[in-house]
């Protein structure tokens, strides 16, 4: 390659120079083995005297050429092998040289690279701040190193080390520039922090829920044990649905699991108790914790008061894709077979549950209705403020 400057003709002198040095002594010891070969009145048979020494020479010189060659060739390799990008710049900047990495990171031919300004090549004015004051730390005789994205539809993310190469007088002469991948490292750090902002969020979302819930169970309970047995209930109702989410990433859960869960501790041996069926679908977390809670409490009131009170009650939770192209969630509890059930006197935590939390929530409609036969609970809303990854 041709270097543009001064400080370039002095990038590419170094290792050239050593080798025109090399040439010239093998060139020079040639001629004087040539010469001394063919002095007049040498001795037949006998050589001259120095002629043994300018062999040993030679030999010497070709030997360090070799040598020389395969150290190039090794460096070449080994530069080659590196996909990080290695620039060789200027003490105002300027790309001098560049790797086989370096050509891959840019895609530009060479000749768009070299003599261009190395700061100038990333996108962000930051990140060209970043670059100059990396360069002004090399130029000191220190390390300078920023993280910066290349452009492009899909920017890489590269960590960037600039630091001098000191002449012979020990003072930087150039500057290295290397440009190290690392943008899997950047996304999955990225990704740890997402992940941690949502934990977060979902602690203190759970807690609030955890607080609400002792708070109306307190307010409704009529003993003391009577509260511990309901919390302890809702707590596992809770957790269950944590379970739930878990398998699911937290990002979405299967309206099949959740009726399965909440349903769980209640179901005994009798065959037939439950039936559940529906169209698969996906819920978000925020329904998910809502649902199990709702229908914690329909099966718990079914097993004091309702259906699962009596060997031969069943309870059936049947759900459907209504509307313009099933944009409407239509959910049914529906018991039967259990004693004869009258409306309650007051409103407990299930049905305050229901109106304030699905209602205003998801922008639905619920109707729970205590015919004799048993309990029924309808409810109808937005698939999409059902689905929604919020919680």
């Amino acid at each position: 390659m041709v270097a543009h400057d001064a400080d370039a003709e002095r990038a590419s002198c170094d290792e050239t120079a050593r080798q025109r040095a090399i040439r010239e002594e093998t060139a020079r010891l040639r001629a004087l083995l040539r010469d001394a070969h063919g002095t007049p009145g040498r001795p037949a048979g006998g050589e001259p005297p120095a002629a043994a020494e300018w062999e040993a020479r030679l030999a010497t010189a070709e030997e360090l050429n070799a040598r020389l060659r395969a150290s190039e060739a090794f460096t070449a390799r080994l530069l080659a092998a590196s996909r990080d990008s290695i620039q060789v710049l200027a003490l105002d900047g300027t790309v001098q040289w560049l790797s086989e990495g370096g050509r891959l990171a840019a895609g530009h031919p060479d000749e768009a690279v070299i003599g261009s300004t190395w700061a100038a090549s990333w996108p962000e004015p930051g990140d060209r701040t970043a670059a100059e004051v990396a360069l002004a730390a090399a130029r000191a005789g220190r390390t300078g190193r920023f993280r910066a994205p290349s452009g492009g539809q899909d920017p890489r993310w590269w960590d960037v080390v600039v630091s001098p190469i000191q002449g012979p007088d020990g003072n930087p002469e150039r500057l290295l520039a290397v440009a190290r991948d690392v943008t899997e490292a950047h996304r999955a750090e990225e990704q740890q922090a997402l992940l941690m902002q949502e934990m977060a969020h979902r602690v203190k979302n759970t807690l609030a829920l955890v607080q609400a819930v002792a708070a109306q169970t307190l307010r409704s309970a009529p003993t003391l044990d009577a509260a511990m047995e309901a919390f302890n209930g809702r707590l596992m109702a809770l957790s269950d649905a944590h379970d739930v989410l878990i398998r699911g990433a937290w990002a979405e859960a299967d309206l099949a699991a959740v009726v399965e869960g909440a349903m769980a501790p209640h179901i005994d041996a009798v065959a037939g108790r439950f039936a559940a069926a529906g169209p698969s679908v996906s819920l978000g977390p925020r329904s998910v914790l809502t649902l199990s809670l709702m229908l914690h409490e329909l099966a718990t009131n079914a097993a004091k008061y309702g259906a699962l009170s009596s060997p031969a009650g069943r309870v059936a939770v049947t759900w459907e894709l209504a509307g313009s192209a099933g944009a409407v969630l239509r959910l049914c509890w529906r018991e039967s077979g259990g004693p004869p059930v009258a409306p309650p006197v007051r409103g407990g935590f299930g049905s305050r549950l229901i109106e304030r939390s699905l209602v205003h929530s998801f922008g639905g409609r619920v109707s729970l209705r205590f015919p004799p036969e048993g309990a029924v609970m309808e409810l109808e809303a937005p698939l999409a403020a059902m689905q929604d990854g919020t919680a």
